[in-house]
C-alpha cells in the first residue's frame, strides 16, 4: 500500500469500503482483514506485528479505519461482530 501522510488507518478507509462491497455489503471483521490482506500490499511486519496489548497491528489499524467510517455514517455499528455498509457507504 502506498504510504500517505497522516494517521496510518486513513489508508484503510477505501479498502474497508471495497471489502464490504465485495462481500455483499457486510462482513465479519476477520473477513474484511483477509480481503484486504489478499488484495493490498500490507507489509508483513504490520500483519505479524503486535501492539503492547498483543493485538495485531494490522487488525488494530483496520479497526480504527472502521471506527471513523462509522462516525462518518458509512458503516452501521448496530450489529455486534458484523460490519455493514450504510446506504451512504454503498
Amino acid at each position: 500500500m502506498a504510504q500517505r501522510k497522516g494517521p496510518r488507518f486513513i489508508q484503510y478507509f477505501q479498502p474497508v469500503i471495497d471489502a464490504l462491497r465485495d462481500l455483499g455489503s457486510s462482513g465479519k471483521p476477520r473477513e474484511v482483514f483477509a480481503w484486504i490482506a489478499e488484495r493490498h500490499a500490507v507489509p508483513k511486519e504490520e500483519i505479524e506485528g503486535t501492539n503492547k496489548s498483543g493485538q495485531s497491528k494490522f487488525e488494530n489499524t483496520v479497526h480504527w479505519a472502521r471506527f471513523y467510517l462509522a462516525k462518518a455514517g458509512l458503516i452501521d455499528t448496530e450489529q455486534r461482530g458484523i460490519w455493514v455498509l450504510t446506504e451512504k457507504g454503498r
